[in-house]
């Protein structure tokens, strides 16, 4: 019995350590040393080399280390018979609604004109008496409805763009028409969607011209979600106010990359939502005891 442990852009020694702790009787196997993939039975992937779990004959399941499922949806030696799950834990809900709202809360309460007006000693209220924000979702699933329930918590108002689903709280569209809708009526744009070919370069010129020219994008999804030509474009041409994005088309960012200099663009280095390693732990130990009493 074994569990594999591929993860391939942060240190690991802790989760191993909890996981060997925990499970004392499953050898656990950490990239890049997988001496026994034939022994493998559930692997845990986040940016995982293509094609490795071809030799692991005897895997039941596989487990993304975060939200996003796309790095193993389009690993096509992942076959139709392995289990799929993620890891979703309080943290990383936590922490994304956090990133989340220190930036609508960062525009809506004026912080950097504040910085400014304090270093040319200006006394000046900013604020005004007007109806709050809506903020728009594009992907209202684990995270994006955690998220969304934070902003109404501080008496945001919320729509959301989904597939199908519907929810008691933040009003949902769907399909071309809803799109529309949801980018028109938003004042913050919150791209939160699973990333495939539906949905690669969903953030287009066409969608650009639908938002109102006050609206700040945030990207916490994945780069490929953005047309990076467009955004800059309209950025450039006055047609959204600004744009606060965690993830890219090629990561780090490059140096020549237009988006480090430009004055309405905010960049983060794919730091939005991290998992707490203990509950990540937690989830791992959980779901390969209930994977071994099914088999």
């Amino acid at each position: 019995m074994s569990i594999a442990v591929i993860i391939t852009d942060r240190n690991t020694d802790e989760l191993c350590q909890l996981l060997a702790s925990q499970l004392p009787e499953v050898q656990i196997q950490q990239w890049p040393d997988i001496p026994h993939p034939e022994t493998v039975e559930l692997a845990v992937l986040w940016d995982h080399p293509a094609g490795i779990t071809q030799h692991m004959p005897k895997l039941k399941a596989v487990i993304s280390m975060g939200a996003g499922m796309d790095h193993i949806e389009q690993d096509q030696h992942v076959s139709g018979h392995i289990k799929q799950a993620r890891i979703v834990t309080p943290a990383l809900q936590q922490n994304m609604a956090q990133y989340v709202l220190q930036h609508v809360l960062a525009f809506h309460r004026h912080g950097q004109a504040y910085r400014i007006q304090q270093s040319n000693q200006q006394w000046q209220v900013l604020e005004k008496n007007q109806p709050m924000p809506v903020i728009g979702f594009l992907g209202l699933g684990a995270l994006g409805a955690f998220v969304a329930d934070r902003c109404v918590d501080l008496g945001f108002k919320t729509i959301a763009w989904t597939q199908q689903q519907k929810h008691p709280e933040h009003p949902c569209f769907h399909g071309a028409e809803g799109l529309q809708k949801v980018c028109e009526g938003s004042d913050y744009l919150v791209v939160l969607l699973p990333l495939n070919p539906q949905t690669k370069h969903i953030i287009n010129r066409e969608l650009l011209s639908w938002c109102g020219q006050n609206l700040v994008l945030i990207n916490v999804a994945r780069g490929a979600h953005v047309d990076e030509a467009a955004l800059l474009q309209i950025l450039d041409s006055g047609g959204i106010k600004a744009a606060v994005l965690d993830v890219f088309q090629q990561e780090p960012l490059p140096a020549e990359h237009p988006f480090w200099q430009h004055p309405k663009i905010t960049i983060t280095p794919h730091s939005s939502s991290r998992s707490d390693v203990m509950q990540t732990a937690q989830q791992v130990v959980g779901y390969y005891r209930g994977l071994m009493k099914q088999s």
